[in-house]
C-alpha cells in the first residue's frame, strides 16, 4: 500500500498575491519545501536471538557447557533448510555473590520461513537455550526497494506542490536544487509472542504486523516568471 503523507514547510522570499508577487529586478523566487510518503510490506524475514548461559566453579567448566550447547544449537540450525545461523556476544565472567563463574553465548537464526524458524527456537528452548529476542522484519533488498519506491513518490508530491504554488504566485517552476533525500533504515519490529505452558517442545507463537518505510525528501524550488 502507498501512503503519501504532506509534511510541507515553506519559506519564501514572497507569499504575497500575483499582482504583487514580482517586484521590480526580481528574477526568481525560493520555496523551501519538504514532502514526507511511506510505503508497506509485508515483513518476509523473521530473526530469533537465544542464548546459552552456564555457572559452574571454574571459568573452564562454564565456557565448556555454553560450548557444547551452542554447538549443538548450531548443528541443528544447519540441518534446518532455510535457516541462517550466526554466533556472538562470547562472555565470561565471575558471579561475585556466589564466587562461581558464569560463560553465555549468543545464537541468531534468520529465515523467510517463519513457521520453521519458530519451530527450531521452540526446539532449542527445550534445550536449554534462552529466547532473548523475536522480531519479524524485511529482507535488506526488499526495505531498500521499499525505501526507493517511497522517495520517489515523496519527490513527485514536492514537485507537484511547487508546481501548485508557483502558480498560486504567478510565476512557473525552473528546477530544484539542494535536494536531499532522507530513507532511514528500519529497525526490527518486535512480533507479538504468546505465553506458552512448561512443555519444553512448545515453539513460540508470534504475528506480525506490516512493516512502514518512509522517506522524505526536501529541496529548494526555484520559481522565476513565466516567458
Amino acid at each position: 500500500m502507498l501512503h503519501p503523507i504532506r509534511a510541507l514547510a515553506i519559506s519564501t522570499l514572497l507569499l504575497t498575491p500575483p499582482a504583487l508577487a514580482q517586484p521590480a529586478g526580481l528574477t526568481e523566487t525560493l520555496l523551501h519545501l519538504g514532502e514526507t510518503a511511506e510505503v508497506t510490506r509485508a515483513p518476509d524475514e523473521v530473526v530469533a536471538s537465544l542464548r546459552a548461559e552456564s555457572r559452574a566453579g571454574t571459568a573452564a567448566a562454564a565456557q565448556q557447557a555454553v560450548n557444547r550447547s551452542i554447538a549443538a544449537a548450531v548443528a541443528r540450525a544447519q540441518a534446518t533448510p532455510g535457516i541462517q545461523v550466526s554466533t556472538s556476544g562470547y562472555w565470561t565472567g565471575r558471579v561475585e555473590e556466589q564466587r562461581n563463574w558464569q560463560a553465555s553465548q549468543a545464537v541468531t537464526l534468520r529465515s523467510g520461513d517463519g513457521p520453521a524458524l519458530l519451530e527450531l527456537a521452540g526446539t532449542l528452548q527445550g534445550q536449554g537455550l534462552a529466547l532473548q529476542s523475536l522480531d519479524w522484519t524485511l529482507r535488506r533488498e526488499t526495505e531498500r526497494a521499499a525505501r526507493e519506491e517511497a522517495a520517489r513518490l515523496a519527490l513527485d508530491s514536492l514537485q507537484r506542490r511547487a508546481t501548485a504554488v508557483a502558480e498560486q504566485l504567478g510565476l512557473q517552476l525552473a528546477g530544484l536544487r539542494e535536494v536531499r533525500i532522507d530513507a532511514p533504515e528500519r529497525s526490527p519490529r518486535p512480533m507479538a509472542m504468546a505465553a506458552r505452558s512448561s512443555v519444553s517442545s512448545a515453539a513460540p507463537v508470534a504475528v506480525a504486523e506490516d512493516a512502514v518505510v518512509r522517506a522524505t525528501v526536501e529541496a529548494v524550488a526555484v520559481l522565476r516568471p513565466r516567458s
